[in-house]
């Protein structure tokens, strides 16, 4: 028995969303690529991933790059006027590319998404490997050093987050910044604990 085809138009719309034909096309400019995607791949649209590479470049341009990636693209990618607009993220992915053609990127490692999201504490020991491999060209000592203060800051944020549950990341991190050790002590007391 013949194996019955499948429509044309179905096999289209099973297609992954292929990351790198995406960053091929941020490095071209290309500002319709997300309008020729189809309804599957719209949904599979990662705009974090991309942002993620995008700032990823080596080589000469690799700080203009970055500055491009945090100031076009970054700042305002998960504000609540864009975090629900795919094509104004997709358009905002664009205007950060040099625009210089392909581009070479290097992985980036990252932290695990609970760490990120203040759900779970880190442990200096992830920490330690992300900042060694992100940095490896620094100084054992000074890595260490730097874990412990990322520790010890995302510790306090992860407290915030499970004290406000309803604050958004930003505004876990602003009051992180304004609050001092004491105050979340005079807090805790008075609050019973």
């Amino acid at each position: 028995m013949a194996k019955a085809k499948t429509p044309i138009d179905e096999k289209f719309e099973k297609i992954d969303f292929d990351l790198f034909e995406a960053l091929s096309a941020i490095d071209r400019k290309d500002y319709e690529y997300y309008d020729r995607l189809s309804e599957e791949q719209k949904r599979k649209f990662n705009p974090y991933m991309l942002l993620i590479w995008l700032s990823s470049v080596k080589g000469r341009d690799q700080l203009v790059s970055l500055t491009r990636a945090n100031v076009m693209a970054n700042n305002n990618m998960f504000a609540e006027r864009m975090q629900d607009n795919p094509k104004l993220q997709w358009l905002s992915l664009c205007a950060a590319s040099l625009g210089k053609g392909k581009q070479f990127r290097e992985y980036l490692p990252t932290l695990s998404k609970s760490v990120v999201d203040y759900k779970k504490t880190a442990t200096l020991d992830e920490v330690k490997k992300y900042f060694s491999k992100l940095h490896p060209n620094v100084d054992q000592e000074l890595i260490n050093e730097i874990s412990k203060l990322f520790v010890e800051q995302q510790k306090r944020k992860c407290y915030l987050a499970e004290k406000f549950p309803t604050m958004k990341i930003v505004d876990i991190n602003v009051l992180n910044e304004l609050l001092t050790d004491e105050e979340i002590k005079k807090y805790e007391r008075d609050s019973g604990n």
